[in-house]
């Protein structure tokens, strides 16, 4: 286990427009105090918990928690935990000890780590409930060395802010439901709710699960029939991500399959045009100082110029593209 040097964690949040508060049914949740338009960083923090992911056990987590300082394991022992009998079953066999046998602030200490860590646990971002639609994206930036948070639609004053837990873009309600439960509430959201709403809701995510077997399944094997397959699954999947507000990363990760394979191709235009649509999610959901922005800008100048010569894309531009 490597433990990780403490430096003073880092916390900061946009005061004048968000409040932390009761959320019904959800306990501590993050609310809009005024609108907040989409792209807007509302929270920037360094982990409170933070261990190797590479190598983390559940034996590792106490000793990581008692070597914080005590004012960190103060406000880590502040966040809410829940342990699925799947979770204390996994640490029963990794210790060797019932779960009523280890010490109660140990159980304390694992069941927040189980409810809250997004491979590393955080003060600020462990306030954000979970929606199966949700509003805020976060993602690690490594310029910054913090986790950040962007509201990825425009917020209205009064509204909670959410992110998903899990990777559910693309699976239906059981699925999503099934992985949600180790953290200990059935999910209520509009994707997850039993109304005519939620139930046409829900088709749209049975449309997304089948089309994400489909991609899988269609191997990438380097002819053009292959591509345009891939490319056909994936503009289907992003015009239902988009109908639907799934407007996190996960519509990145379909823009980029298309403009992959329009770069394949050659089809340079196009390319562009997907790239393009990268950047804006990129734009909103990272932001400029991220460097996956960065360097979709270069890739997005190159092409452009390329496609304004015109002129053949070089392959090592595309191979830079593909190592995103």
């Amino acid at each position: 286990m490597r433990l990780t040097r403490h430096a003073p964690v880092k916390r900061w949040y946009a005061e004048d427009l968000i409040e932390f508060k009761e959320s019904a049914q959800k306990g501590l949740g993050v609310f809009a105090k005024t609108n907040i338009p989409r792209g807007t960083r509302v929270i920037s923090e360094n982990a409170l918990l933070e261990i190797d992911i590479k190598t983390v056990t559940l034996n590792s987590i106490v000793p990581a928690f008692e070597h914080l300082p005590p004012s960190q394991q103060k406000s880590y022992l502040e966040l809410y935990g829940y342990a699925g009998e799947l979770f204390k079953h996994f640490v029963e066999y990794e210790t060797g000890k019932s779960w009523q046998e280890l010490p109660e602030v140990h159980r304390k200490v694992l069941a927040i780590y189980a409810a809250n860590a997004f491979g590393y646990v955080f003060f600020l971002g462990s306030r954000i409930n979970h929606s199966c639609i949700p509003n805020v994206n976060f993602a690690y930036n490594p310029i910054l060395r913090e986790e950040v948070f962007h509201v990825i639609r425009d917020i209205v004053a009064g509204e909670e802010l959410t992110v998903m837990y899990i990777d559910g873009t693309n699976l239906t309600q059981g699925q999503r439901q099934n992985e949600l439960s180790r953290y200990g509430f059935q999910c209520t959201c509009p994707a997850c709710e039993d109304t005519v709403q939620g139930r046409q809701r829900e088709r749209k995510r049975a449309e997304l699960a089948i089309l994400d077997q489909e991609l899988a399944a269609t191997a990438d094997d380097g002819t053009n029939e292959s591509y345009r397959k891939r490319l056909q699954v994936v503009q289907k999947m992003s015009a239902i991500q988009k109908s639907e507000g799934l407007l996190n990363r996960q519509l990145r990760f379909v823009y980029y399959e298309a403009a992959k394979c329009c770069l394949k191709l050659k089809e340079q235009t196009m390319a562009y045009l997907w790239i393009e649509k990268i950047m804006e999610v990129d734009l909103y959901c990272v932001g400029k100082d991220h460097p996956e922005y960065r360097k979709m800008l270069t890739i997005a100048e190159v092409i452009r110029r390329a496609v304004s010569v015109p002129e053949p894309i070089s392959e090592g531009t595309v191979e830079w593209f593909m190592k995103d």
